[in-house]
Formats: C-alpha cells, sequence, structure tokens
C-alpha cells in the first residue's frame, strides 16, 4: 500500500538515540545535537512578544496567514544581513537578494525540498565524509548514491573531489550528479570548518564539471555565526558572483532558538521556482507569527546580542570537554585523538581502527553501563566514499545540553570505557 518514497523511508538513526535518551534518564547523552537550555533567550523573546501583541493591528497581522516565500521585511532585513556579510558590498541591492530567498521551517525543510527537486533514484550526491547524517536518512529515502569525500583539518579536500568528478565523466556519470553538499562551518559531525582558500575553488569546480546542467553547492551554513573568537571566513555562497550556482542554508535554531522552527536559504533563480512550489505544497508558509517574533528581536538587537551570549556559552563547554579529554586520555595520543572545535557543537573522536563504536557493538554497550552515550561515527559516513572507507571507530560528540559539571562526568565516564578497552 505504500509508495516507493515510503517503503524507503525507513527509522532515521537519531531516532533511536532519542529513544534511548527517554527510556534511560541516568545517562548522560553526548550524542543529542540540541541546544543549552539556559542560554535561550526568555527575556528577549518576552519583549519582542509584547511589542507584537500590544498593538492590536500588528497582533491581527503577525497571528494571521503569511506568504508561501515568507514575510518581505524579514527577507529584507535578512538579505541585508547576508550583504554585511560580503567584503564589499555597495553594488549590491538588498532587495535583489531578498527576491530569491525562502523562509523554511527550520532548515532541514529546506534539505528536504532541495532533494524533492532535484534528486530522483539513482542520481549523484557528493558530500563530505562524515558529514550530517540526518541528511544521508532523507537522500537514502529518495534513492539518491550519495558519495562521500574525505575530509581533513581544512574540510574536504578538493583533490579527492576534482579526481572524483573526472571520473564521473570518464564514466559517463556526471549528469547525474545534482549536487555538492558541505556544512561549511564547525560541521555537523565533525566540528571543523572548510578552508577560506577552498571555498572558492569547490564553486569552480562545480562550475567547470556542470558543463551540460548545473551542479549546485548546497552551503549548510547552520552554525554560522558561531565562531568562538576571531571573523569568519566569506561563505561559500560569497564565491558565487553570478548567484546561479550556490544554495545558502540557514537556520535561528541554533543561533537563536529551536522552537522557533525557522531557517531560511537563498535559492539560485532557476531553482527557485520549483523550490516555492513545493514549499507551498508542504504548508503554505512558514509560521507567520516566528518571523514576526524575528524580526523584532532583529530590529531590536536582541537577535545579535543572543549570538554573543551563545557563543561565550559554547566556547566555556567546549574548553570542559577539550580539557577532560587532555587529562583523561592525554596520554593515549595518537592513538585517540579529537578534534577541537573553534565554533559550533561538536568534538569528532577517534579511537584505534579495531574499536568499534557502532549501535550494535561492545564498546557502546559498555558506555551504556557507564551511564554515558553518543553518536556512532558511521552514521555520518555515506555507503560509498571516494576513499574507500567508512570509519566504524570514531564518534561524534555534543556538548550543547548538559551542564558543564556533567558535561565533565560525562567525558570522564567515556574517558574510563576508553581506558578499560585499551587495556591503559
Amino acid at each position: 500500500m505504500l509508495s516507493r518514497l515510503g517503503l524507503d523511508a525507513g527509522r532515521p538513526a537519531i531516532s533511536d538515540l532519542m529513544r534511548l535518551a527517554l527510556a534511560r534518564p541516568d545517562l548522560i547523552s553526548l550524542a543529542a545535537g540540541f541546544v543549552d537550555q539556559y542560554s535561550l533567550p526568555v527575556h528577549g523573546a518576552d519583549e519582542a512578544w509584547r511589542d507584537i501583541m500590544d498593538d492590536a493591528a500588528s497582533a491581527r497581522s503577525a497571528l494571521q496567514y503569511g506568504t508561501t516565500q515568507g514575510d518581505p521585511v524579514l527577507r529584507y532585513a535578512l538579505a541585508q544581513r547576508l550583504l554585511a556579510e560580503l567584503p564589499e558590498t555597495a553594488a549590491i541591492d538588498p532587495a535583489t537578494i531578498a527576491e530569491r530567498i525562502i523562509v523554511t521551517t527550520g532548515s532541514q525543510q529546506l534539505l528536504y525540498l532541495l532533494a524533492e527537486a532535484l534528486v530522483d533514484p539513482g542520481d549523484i550526491v557528493i558530500a563530505e565524509a562524515p558529514t550530517y547524517f540526518v541528511f544521508l536518512d532523507l537522500l537514502a529515502a529518495r534513492g539518491a548514491r550519495v558519495i562521500g569525500v574525505p575530509i581533513d583539518e581544512g574540510g574536504m579536500c578538493l583533490a579527492h573531489l576534482e579526481a572524483l568528478l573526472e571520473r564521473l565523466t570518464a564514466e559517463g556519470e556526471i549528469d547525474r550528479v545534482k549536487m555538492i553538499y558541505s556544512v561549511s562551518e564547525h560541521s555537523n559531525p565533525s566540528g571543523l570548518s572548510l578552508a577560506a582558500d577552498r571555498r572558492g575553488p569547490l564553486v569552480e569546480l562545480a562550475r567547470k564539471f556542470g558543463r551540460n546542467h548545473p551542479i549546485y553547492v548546497l552551503d549548510d551554513a547552520a552554525y554560522r555565526g558561531l565562531t568562538f573568537e576571531g571573523p569568519e571566513a566569506p561563505s561559500l555562497w560569497s564565491h558565487d558572483a553570478s548567484g546561479d550556482l550556490v544554495i545558502h542554508a540557514r537556520t535561528f535554531s541554533k543561533t537563536l532558538s529551536p522552537g522557533v522552527k525557522i531557517g531560511y536559504g537563498v535559492v539560485p533563480q532557476e531553482l527557485f521556482p520549483t523550490v516555492l512550489a513545493l514549499k507551498g505544497h508542504h504548508d503554505f508558509g512558514s509560521s507567520n507569527l516566528m518571523q514576526r517574533l524575528i524580526l523584532k528581536m532583529i530590529e531590536s538587537g536582541q537577535y545579535d546580542a543572543q549570538i554573543e551570549r551563545v557563543k561565550g556559552v559554547y566556547a566555556s563547554k567546549a574548553s570542559v570537554v577539550v580539557e577532560t579529554l587532555e587529562a583523561t586520555l592525554g596520554d593515549l595520543k595518537p592513538a585517540v585523538h579529537w578534534t577541537v572545535p573553534r565554533g559550533g557543537l561538536y568534538v569528532w573522536f577517534s579511537l584505534p581502527e579495531h574499536v568499534r563504536t557502532s549501535r550494535d557493538g561492545e564498546f557502546f554497550a559498555a558506555c551504556l553501563e557507564e551511564g554515558v552515550f553518543y553518536v556512532p561515527g558511521e552514521y555520518c559516513f555515506p555507503a560509498a566514499v571516494e576513499s574507500g572507507q567508512r570509519d566504524r571507530n570514531r564518534m561524534r560528540l555534543c556538548y550543547g545540553v548538559p551542564p558543564e559539571p556533567i558535561l565533565k562526568e560525562g567525558v570522564e565516564r567515556l574517558a574510563r570505557v576508553v581506558r578499560r578497552t585499551l587495556g591503559a
């Protein structure tokens, strides 16, 4: 009775981990990619809410249906903010960018809409390996063939990417490549960012090999703005001067509040009408009320204040994780190693190759007995990786939710299992 999509939808890996957390409240979760509960902007949201509701006309407008594309005033404000990130903005009219912005129900909806618009069974999506595993589940349900490109400290390795594109061209499959996907800032799961000097060349590789049809670059910038110190490199989107190749996806879930469930994307003109039509089929438009709330917080300065607040919270938590790992496992390096985040929410933790961190493995079970759990690294790799390796000795640690003392205890519990497993 089910459609092909219904049959292939499966059960997302994250659902199992969420059930585990609910069933075992004694566990310390280093798995869920949720935000810090105590950093949520209660005061700022309350002020914005009162501003909306104190005026009857404003309140009625906010409580009414909005447009499918999204509130025009919010879209213009978002365009202004995007242009402010570019080195030179004088010649660019924010209105032209606002017309290509679609407000979505979180950036996850935009990812779904893009897969729906572009991917048929057998089509190819190229992604970093590792990458955002929820998107991998989504693409698998669409019947996509996802090919992973290895990363290093600077993100996706462009030499591997170019070699892959050349091979697909030689094999006559380049026309099946629909997009190159990158979580460009503080990636989920690795915590690493795409190096500044790789961003322009990545866009140019997509342009070079997309001779017969566009190979879109999906710039998933969910964690942009959460760099702990210093300026951020210009986005992938900023390297697409013609605006016809890069899709720039953003969300307010990490920088403001996941409860507002609002994201947005800048979509190339050729693709825009299709994505907007599909968005209309989904919901006629994302919450008008939440869009007005966000707009008020941007206009009042509360949004920028919140970004600065959470950057401090996550920088402190990241230090707790890294310092605890160093104190408990530093003597085991380089057999055991981890990334040091410069922003975002994640640490990518690696064990010797013979240790399996899989959900059904002995190590995961030992961690549950110790009272801690994580996201198994193998979830974050597509079935096909250009290096030929789908790592099963890694894990994603998230420091978003637990308060710092509990976070420290969780890492110490994990370290005890690591030391027992390695006989250290």
